[in-house]
């Protein structure tokens, strides 16, 4: 059956090393005055100034890790709320009231993601190195509070500063049937590991 295009981010599957996917997490900080909407699931990257992580500009670079959800003072209920995405422009300035971010940042996660539609990622990819697709960035579904973001199908080689790694195609581990399992059509649900995270590289941003 052809997969549907439903995508959900990145999402947490589990360690390399085989343990539960409960570990790894930062507690970082987005500038109160970002416009962009940042849903869970959405990889996120180091501010090139201030104490700060935003939405990817580019999907074939650095990354410091996905957005599990954050904490902002909102104007409109006058109190500090928790909210699966960040909906964006909360104050007009930065350092007023900025956002709390909880950010998984860690590079031995794996997870699984929706390819974009615009090719079929095969199984004799695995091992290649994969960006981020361009068209998904800071564009979350604030009803859900989930990511938009897909992998990039087309983006993909040896280069070691792209973001994630094909590590196996969902299909070998989901149950027969499920969405994303159709590795004969584009959209197909796989498994990655991080590749160019901050936490496993040594250049500075």
């Amino acid at each position: 059956m052809a997969n549907i295009a439903a995508p959900f981010g990145f999402r947490q599957y589990r360690r390399l090393d085989g343990g539960a996917p409960t570990a790894g997490f930062d507690t970082l900080t987005i500038a109160s005055s970002d416009a962009n909407v940042i849903g869970t699931g959405d990889v996120v990257a180091t501010s090139a100034t201030g104490p700060y992580v935003s939405v990817l500009s580019s999907g074939l670079s650095q990354v410091r890790g996905v957005f599990m959800g954050c904490e902002f003072f909102s104007p409109t209920v006058g109190r500090r709320v928790w909210s699966p995405f960040f909906p964006g422009s909360v104050q007009t300035s930065s350092g007023t009231n900025d956002a709390l971010a909880w950010v998984c940042t860690d590079p031995d996660m794996l997870y699984t993601v929706q390819c974009a539609t615009s090719a079929t990622v095969l199984s004799s990819q695995i091992g290649l190195n994969f960006g981020v697709s361009s068209g998904t960035f800071g564009g979350a579904n604030t009803t859900t509070g989930l990511s938009v973001q897909t992998l990039a199908s087309t983006s993909f080689a040896t280069t070691a500063t792209l973001p994630w790694r094909l590590m196996d195609m969902y299909s070998n581990v989901a149950p027969p049937g499920t969405n994303g399992t159709d590795n004969t059509s584009a959209g197909n649900i796989v498994i990655v590991a991080p590749n160019n995270f901050d936490r496993n590289n040594t250049t500075g941003i």
